[in-house]
């Protein structure tokens, strides 16, 4: 009897060390700052909202209750959202055609139809140069942009799904500009499938069998 106890106690003892160090799950998220490398990292891409034809040539519609397009909705969370012709001056022509703009510095939330694993954007202002914060499943990301012709390229992958992202518009911009919104699935190399078990998944792998060897013994012996 006491010694079933100290097996008993031993393997409590082993399974507790296990949980202490096996460390609490992380969403591991991986940048890109080109278009190509994040395409080659996922699949079933959507590349949807260009926001074209939602401008007059020359000008600039305003949504005040948020852009919809494609199932996403775009909004600032206060300021003008709208769409802008964008070869319509020099100073905003990246080369992108209408493209989504938020006035004022504020925040856009774009909030997607369903949970997805992977996002990419086109970011620009007016002033150039300025640097957006990019935010998602809670983590912030500094995003330069550049001057003209060049837009600035930012995109995701995430083995955790997420269905918003948030554009912090930078301070001291005109007009913070956004485009080519793409979304889809992370790869499975790039979420984290194939990885090493930490050592505390070990550990509490060979309690399991250590258990399952002497209740196999106990039994034999009962017998």
């Amino acid at each position: 009897m006491f010694r079933s106890k100290s097996c008993a106690l031993f393997l409590l003892t082993l399974f507790t060390l296990a949980v202490m160090i096996t460390p609490a799950y992380s969403t591991t998220i991986t940048t890109y700052s080109d278009s190509a490398s994040w395409l080659a990292a996922t699949t079933g891409v959507v590349q949807a909202d260009n926001f074209e034809g939602m401008a007059p040539s020359g000008g600039y519609t305003v949504y005040s209750g948020g852009i919809f397009q494609n199932g996403v909705e775009f909004i600032g969370l206060s300021g003008t959202t709208g769409v802008m012709d964008t070869t319509q001056a020099s100073y905003y022509n990246f080369g992108t055609g209408d493209a989504g703009f938020v006035m004022g510095a504020p925040d856009v939330r774009i909030t997607l139809p369903a949970p997805v694993t992977a996002f990419g954007i086109n970011l620009f202002t007016n002033p150039p140069n300025l640097t957006y914060t990019v935010t998602t499943l809670a983590t912030p990301f500094s995003v330069p942009t550049f001057a003209v012709p060049t837009p600035a390229f930012f995109g995701i992958t995430s083995d955790t799904a997420f269905s918003t992202v948030d554009l912090g518009a930078p301070a001291g911009s005109t007009y913070a500009f956004f485009d080519n919104f793409q979304w889809g699935t992370a790869q499975a190399g790039q979420q984290g499938q194939g990885q090493v078990p930490e050592a505390g998944t070990f550990l509490m792998i060979g309690t399991g069998l250590m258990g399952l060897a002497i209740f196999r013994r106990k039994a034999h012996r009962s017998r």
